[in-house]
């Protein structure tokens, strides 16, 4: 699941989480930066340990390139392998099929016993 471990560099990740970056070596501003959105394919380009967060799961980071040439630095919990993506959609496919939305879902529990629904 994690790209660090399972990616090459120039395989295909996907991103999910919507998170906003600056291209790699630069201080993040919203002037330079760019959001990426969930569902979103980046290509792979490496990995780093922030110096920053090194005590911390979110401190390796991966790197990954874009159509438009830039590279981009984001936490590795931001995205999966095509082989996860494609697994994550299926369940989510079927667990809709299954288990439609319901107007009043807000309200009650997924009633499967499990508190995690």
């Amino acid at each position: 699941m994690s790209p660090i471990l399972e990616s090459q560099a120039g395989d295909e990740i996907v991103c999910i989480s919507e998170f906003s970056a600056s291209p790699h070596g630069q201080a993040f501003s919203w002037e330079t930066s760019r959001t990426f959105r969930v569902g979103e394919r980046v290509q792979y380009a490496g990995s780093f340990r922030d110096d920053h967060f090194k005590d911390h799961p979110t401190g390796w980071m991966v790197l990954f390139d874009t159509e438009d040439g830039k590279r981009y630095g984001a936490t590795q919990t931001y995205f999966v392998t095509m082989d996860c993506w494609r697994g994550l959609k299926r369940f989510f496919a079927r667990r809709l099929l299954r288990e439609p939305r319901r107007p009043d879902a807000g309200a009650a529990k997924a009633g499967n016993g499990s508190k995690f629904s």
